[in-house]
């Protein structure tokens, strides 16, 4: 029996950072080890590709996409979405973001086309072999990724990084979409009625 002051109970945490992987390009005998991470994109965070941080702060950007985008799925697709629920698009790359650049395996939101066939789209797994621990051999477990961090500040300025630095919040790894009003709300920030 386990009591909330168990300690011998074992958290599964996400990969350490360095933490090395070694895949294959499918089809060739090019093989690569690297570090790798996920990296989110919520529909419609390209709001940030006109501007720069030291023009809008990431709280007007806040407001202006979640009036814009907070409920365009619902919109687009009521029996799909509900109000206020935003896809997330995920890609597996390294922590610097580049080297590897691949849409993320396990993470299809098709929702919107479930009366079309599903058409299955390239992805990190059809592109590499699965990958595994450079030192152990464990094969990759895509929900210990670390979800990379983003930014909208003097330093950085990340495309879509306003939302994690308006909220402080990131997605879990894989998570196919956000409910702007939940999130905005927590934060203690603007949210559209319904």
């Amino acid at each position: 029996m386990t009591t909330d002051t168990d300690t011998s109970l074992r958290t599964v945490l996400p990969y350490c950072p360095g933490t090395q992987w070694t895949f294959q390009a499918r089809g060739t005998s090019y093989t690569q080890t690297a570090e790798l991470a996920l990296l989110p994109e919520f529909d419609g965070s390209s709001i940030t590709d006109e501007y720069v941080p030291t023009d809008i702060t990431a709280l007007k950007l806040w407001t202006m996409w979640v009036d814009k985008y907070a409920d365009y799925q619902h919109e687009q697709h009521p029996d799909a979405y509900d109000p206020g629920e935003v896809r997330i698009h995920w890609t597996v790359t390294t922590p610097k973001v580049g080297g590897v650049f691949e849409l993320a395996p396990h993470s299809y939101d098709t929702r919107a086309t479930r009366t079309s066939p599903y058409m299955p789209r390239e992805n990190f797994s059809t592109v590499y072999t699965p990958p595994v621990h450079a030192v152990t051999g464990e094969p990759l477990n895509w929900l210990r990724l670390p979800v990379l961090d983003r930014g909208w500040n003097a330093t950085v300025a990340n495309k879509g990084g306003f939302i994690q630095e308006a909220t402080g919040w990131k997605p879990s790894p894989l998570q196919p979409t956000m409910d702007v009003r939940q999130i905005g709300a927590a934060a203690g920030l603007y949210v559209p009625p319904l």
